[in-house]
């Protein structure tokens, strides 16, 4: 033991950054009887020739250990504060004494400021005598901890800009979504304006093709969207000509192919590579005449080649035409226009979304008839 202390004296005398300790106690659980610190921490916690076991307990404001615990092992962080300590003192003092070694952090308030310290101790026993030696070193570790606490900082306010970010840009993509519907709302509307067709048209069009496609499988997402794509499916008519459009009789076979040509004018009209609205909306605009057996227009394909939207809008757009009301004809009743759906199965339209159609017939009442659906 007096080889120890001399040669943490030494240790002291040489200028070294680290603050050498020894402290020494009975098995009898009372109070430190010895202790040698270097003159360093003395300064620190403002100690004079007194108990300096004292002073550090009442400089300190907490202490951190590390444990090894469970199995995989995983290393837990224990902080326990002032009030706590004053109540495991014993308990601490006689850890140490099982695990022969110490190393723990503490936070101590050195004249208003806080410092933190790493000790590093050894505890040996000498049980002829019945004292316990603990031979240790203080390290400040101020400086790493303030980096690491700024650092934890930083990262916090990255994190809160991160987030900030990630709600103005969810805020943005809503009001840019918002904006989009809107227009394409208004190019639907004026589109039915000018072949006649009414508001109500485009309603129950768009809650055919979501009920058809929920029914075809496919996700929330995309029958939203082909929801608010399929009014756009007459976009190109606002290209059409008056005479032509509104002409009461029989169209030539000139006329006709001046109207088929709407179908290519509303998809140049709706291109749109950045946006699944609009990609949908011009899909549905440029073949919702195709016929399954390829007999359609612009560009007679057949059968899957037919984009999925393009042929739920075709039924979906049939069926509601044929119940409502035009110059040239009276509105069919809900049982004739599922029957003429029926009969154009695998001619006009696909037969499996012609099935789930027809075996939706319910659902497409309540909306034929107005009802939330």
């Amino acid at each position: 033991m007096t080889n120890a202390i001399v040669q943490f004296h030494i240790l002291d005398q040489l200028g070294t950054p680290m603050i050498p300790y020894v402290a020494a106690w009975r098995d009898d659980g009372l109070d430190i009887w010895y202790e040698f610190a270097g003159h360093k921490l003395r300064a620190l916690l403002g100690s004079g020739q007194g108990d300096l076991a004292q002073a550090f307990r009442e400089s300190l404001i907490s202490r951190c250990m590390y444990r090894k615990l469970g199995s995989p092992p995983a290393i837990i962080k224990v902080v326990r504060d002032r009030q706590q300590l004053r109540h495991l003192r014993a308990a601490l003092r006689s850890m140490a004494q099982q695990g022969e070694t110490v190393e723990a952090v503490y936070r101590l308030d050195a004249h208003g400021e806080p410092m933190w310290f790493k000790d590093f101790a050894r505890v040996e026993a000498f049980e002829e005598d019945g004292l316990f030696l603990s031979f240790g070193t203080l390290a400040d570790i101020s400086k790493e901890v303030m980096l690491e606490e700024e650092l934890k900082q930083a990262k916090q306010e990255l994190v809160s800009h991160r987030d900030q970010l990630t709600v103005t840009v969810a805020h943005r993509t809503r009001k840019l979504r918002q904006a989009q519907l809107e227009v394409v709302t208004r190019l639907a509307q004026a589109a039915a304006c000018r072949d006649q067709r009414t508001a109500s048209h485009l309603n129950r069009m768009s809650r055919y093709s979501k009920l058809l496609a929920r029914a075809a499988g496919i996700g929330d997402h995309a029958a939203t969207v082909l929801f608010h794509a399929a009014p756009l499916h007459d976009v190109g008519k606002l290209g059409i000509t008056d005479l032509i459009l509104h002409k009461p009789g029989r169209l030539t076979e000139e006329e006709f192919a001046v109207m088929k040509g709407h179908c290519r004018l509303g998809a140049d009209l709706l291109d749109g590579q950045g946006s699944d609205l609009l990609r949908v909306a011009q899909a549905v605009a440029l073949t919702h005449h195709e016929r399954w057996d390829g007999s359609g227009y612009p560009t007679g394909l057949a059968g899957g080649d037919i984009p999925l939207a393009g042929r739920i809008a075709a039924i979906c757009d049939v069926f509601d035409a044929l119940t409502e009301e035009r110059p040239y004809k009276p509105a069919w009743t809900f049982a004739q226009a599922a029957e003429e759906i029926k009969r154009q199965r695998g001619c006009h339209f696909d037969p499996e979304l012609v099935d789930l159609f027809l075996g939706n017939l319910p659902a497409l009442y309540r909306i034929y008839r107005g009802q939330a659906c």
